[in-house]
């Protein structure tokens, strides 16, 4: 079993284990569907949010960060659910320019993120 607790600079951090396991009632078979769908989901959201902001179409990248911000809530992946929550608002305000600096912090985070998953999943 994976450690759930450590300070925020701790990898584990970035996945709430705990708190996915309570909603979905302790259905490990249940959790593990529910993480290896973001897992494959995920990256082509990431293309799609890549892809908006290279053509800089704001609504295509608030809504592909919207959808990222509540994917990650339900797997209670916080900090990601966080930046993505971010980047919604910046594209929503206008500011492509910050929304893309924060697109590379959110890359960085999921590829963190993948590498927990994958070795829950194992």
């Amino acid at each position: 079993m994976m450690q759930e607790n450590g300070d925020n600079r701790d990898p584990i951090q970035r996945l709430a284990l705990h708190e996915l396991r309570d909603r979905v009632d302790g259905d490990e078979e249940l959790m593990r569907e529910v993480l290896a769908i973001y897992l494959e989901d995920t990256p082509t959201l990431l293309d799609t949010l890549r892809q908006a902001l290279e053509t800089k179409q704001t609504e295509a990248v608030a809504k592909a960060a919207h959808t990222l911000k509540g994917s990650s809530a339900n797997i209670a992946a916080e900090r990601l659910r966080s930046q993505a929550y971010q980047l919604e608002q910046q594209a929503r305000a206008g500011d492509l320019n910050r929304a893309a600096a924060l697109f590379e912090t959110i890359q960085s985070e999921f590829q963190e993120l993948e590498k927990i998953v994958k070795r829950y999943l194992a």
